[in-house]
């Protein structure tokens, strides 16, 4: 591990997330930073709507979680009760999951939920808060798949990248939205909306009403739209216009 430090620098991340040209591109040279320090799962938040790029509050706005795990949790409304959700919001240092009950009484439920998250298979936890303008708050947590303490345990390393994560989506955010956005139609809007909460196409389709095959011929516009390939890239592209 010491091995691989000395071949790859601060800087080193500095230069390639700032030549990074949308959000997919910065966080993919994000997460291959944190994985050098074993935190293989990453999940960026805001928790209160950023007015200043324009927005709304969004839990899982880009992440490599186990999506059975993003769709449980937000079909339960853990963020309400999410220990490490509620200590982000009252520290602006990194903190590692398992302090958590020292700074904060945690119930049976919100036990629970850090239990969950671990039988999901996410592991030593570390969180990293942020505030923008006018008290806005959002935060990255990351973890490890493996059960054992991959992490390096390198948290003021962490928090320097996370930092420098948060002001260069900030910066990267209000370059698209300088840009012309491509137009999607009131359908192909709330086809997206429920994408981004981590619905199925069969999901999609209950719930709006239409059938799949339907939900999919909207699904292939958005993605030619918005020049995607995937629905995860999509739905970041969306958030990241607006």
């Amino acid at each position: 591990m010491d091995k691989v430090f000395t071949t790859y620098s601060f800087d080193d991340y500095l230069r390639e997330a700032n030549a990074a040209d949308d959000l997919p591109g910065l966080f993919a040279v994000y997460l291959k930073t944190v994985q050098r320090h074993g935190l293989d799962r990453a999940i960026f938040s805001l928790i209160t709507e950023h007015a200043s790029t324009g927005d709304a509050a969004s839990f899982g706005m880009m992440h490599n979680y186990p999506q059975d795990w993003i769709r449980y949790y937000s079909e339960n409304d853990f963020k309400y009760i999410d220990p490490v959700m509620l200590h982000a919001v009252r520290t602006v240092e990194s903190f590692r999951w398992d302090d958590i009950p020292k700074q904060l009484i945690v119930n049976k439920k919100q036990r629970l939920c850090l239990n969950l998250g671990q039988e999901a298979g996410l592991y030593n936890g570390v969180c990293s808060p942020f505030r923008g303008i006018n008290n806005e708050l959002a935060g990255i947590a990351l973890a490890t798949s493996d059960a054992k303490d991959a992490f390096d345990g390198k948290i003021d390393l962490i928090h320097a990248y996370s930092n420098h994560f948060y002001i260069a989506y900030r910066r990267l955010t209000e370059q698209a939205r300088a840009a012309p956005a491509p137009y999607l139609t009131d359908k192909e809007r709330e086809v997206l909306r429920w994408v981004a909460a981590g619905k199925t196409n069969g999901e999609i389709a209950d719930i709006v009403l239409m059938s799949e095959a339907t939900v999919d011929f909207h699904l292939r516009n958005i993605y030619k739209k918005l020049d995607a390939n995937s629905r995860v890239l999509a739905a970041i592209k969306a958030i990241s216009l607006g």
